[in-house]
């Protein structure tokens, strides 16, 4: 019977602390899911918007870089914990709320048409035409005897006398040609062919080498007329321009052919523009520019360049154009310097601004406003700049909306969002790399961007 009482009892108490448990048990239950309804309800979580890995359920300052928290919802949270498990693309994008837009100065535009017309200025100087390049040498063997233009600088004329030699040649060839007349005159009264043929060769002969020493038909007439031999022959130029090189002076024992004058006709001039290794992509012949002096600052000449030198300069670096420029009253000297500006290219292309596109020294990146509040990264080729705006080539198209002002700190939170840093590659990463998707909570971004400025 004690047995049996005993068994009982055993089985109240087991029963009764089972109620105990169970009681204790729901107490906890409900305690804990009414703290958890509490929290909800009051939906307050902070969070730093530079450092977004700082969540902290009342209000202070970021531990990382000191700015107050401000207030997110526990949505916003989630949509955050809910990227984490995306794709590598969505990894990319870029969400903000309107506050972290604020903060961060976020202004976009919409991607357009913008004509880009480049100018590039040069260092120059004037070189003579060499198509207008003459001399004036002596066409016989002689001596100088009198000169006409005695110093450089000088203009001269065409057919204008410039100088007179002594030839013992052409003395003898004088005398000669008079011979062969005389001869000439005397056969012909014979009447015979075959010897007024001979004299006739004989006398052209003479008057060939006459001509061929510069002597003027008039000059030979008045040989023939005068029969006077002339000692000193004069020196005629067959050109116009003016003197920049003389050679002798009176005295001088000249060669057949010697030069004794340079003669240059200014009328037109070279301006020789230095163009830099890394501008020589730009550079065609055809394009126009702007001669600029620094004699005559008010004054613009325009041409075009007409050659471009095929061979480099080793030692200057640079690569020679030629520019024929009209040479108005001379005002134009040789090895004068000028300055060159020259329309290096004229395009309709998209453009978007300097501060839009972000470059790494590998690849440039602009980031788009996919919808709003949503970033996404795309890569860019440019090529040309002007007046703050790059030209695209390739990545965008006329209408997408580019962000021109807070890309770097969109950047910076793109990278954040994928554990990297500023430093690393390009956009990509692996999604299996648990390490790589770790937040370093002793990261500052500001600091990363000072001295990514700083280099």
């Amino acid at each position: 019977m004690k047995n049996i009482l005993s068994n009982k009892n055993k089985i109240i108490i087991a029963l009764l602390a089972l109620l105990v448990v169970s009681v204790l048990s729901y107490g906890g239950y409900v305690t804990f899911f009414k703290r958890a309804e509490n929290v909800q309800a009051q939906n307050k979580v902070y969070t730093c918007p530079m450092h977004p890995q700082i969540i902290s359920d009342h209000p202070g300052q970021c531990p990382i870089c000191g700015m107050t928290l401000v207030l997110k919802t526990t949505e916003l949270g989630s949509e955050i914990q809910t990227k984490q498990d995306t794709t590598v693309k969505d990894l990319m994008e870029v969400k903000l709320s309107p506050s972290q837009q604020v903060l961060a100065n976020v202004q976009t535009m919409k991607v357009g048409m913008k004509q880009f017309s480049g100018e590039k200025t040069f260092n120059g100087y004037i070189k003579v035409n060499e198509k207008n390049f003459s001399q004036i040498a002596t066409p016989v063997a002689g001596k100088i005897v009198k000169l006409y233009v005695n110093f450089e600088g000088e203009t001269v004329g065409k057919g204008q006398p410039v100088a007179e030699i002594y030839s013992p040649d052409l003395v003898a060839t004088q005398k000669e040609y008079l011979i062969a007349l005389d001869n000439y005159n005397q056969v012909q009264k014979s009447g015979n062919e075959f010897a007024t043929e001979q004299a006739s060769s004989l006398l052209e002969s003479a008057r060939m080498r006459l001509r061929y020493w510069e002597l003027t038909p008039e000059q030979i007439g008045t040989l023939e007329k005068t029969r006077e031999i002339k000692y000193s022959s004069t020196i005629y130029s067959k050109y116009s321009g003016v003197i920049t090189k003389k050679y002798f002076n009176v005295g001088h024992w000249a060669m057949a052919g010697e030069a004794i004058f340079d003669l240059d006709d200014l009328s037109t001039v070279w301006v020789i523009a230095n163009i830099y290794e890394s501008d020589i992509q730009y550079i065609k012949s055809g394009q126009t520019a702007e001669i600029y002096s620094s004699a005559y600052p008010d004054e613009v000449m325009n041409a075009k360049i007409n050659f471009v030198n095929p061979v480099f300069n080793p030692d200057s670096r640079t690569l020679e154009v030629r520019i024929d420029v009209a040479n108005r009253n001379y005002k134009l000297k040789p090895d004068m310097y000028v300055k060159v500006k020259i329309n290096t290219y004229v395009n309709y292309t998209l453009a978007v601004p300097k501060n839009a596109v972000i470059r790494t020294g590998e690849r440039n990146v602009v980031y788009v406003q996919k919808e709003s509040g949503v970033y996404v990264p795309r890569e860019v080729q440019i090529s040309y700049e002007q007046d703050g705006y790059y030209a695209v080539t390739s990545g965008l198209k006329d209408g997408d909306i580019v962000v021109s002002s807070g890309g770097f700190l969109i950047d910076s939170e793109s990278q954040i969002q994928m554990g990297m840093t500023s430093g690393h590659e390009g956009h990509n990463m692996n999604t299996n790399n648990d390490e790589d998707n770790k937040i370093n909570p002793g990261q500052d971004i500001m600091k990363d961007m000072d001295q990514k400025n700083q280099k």
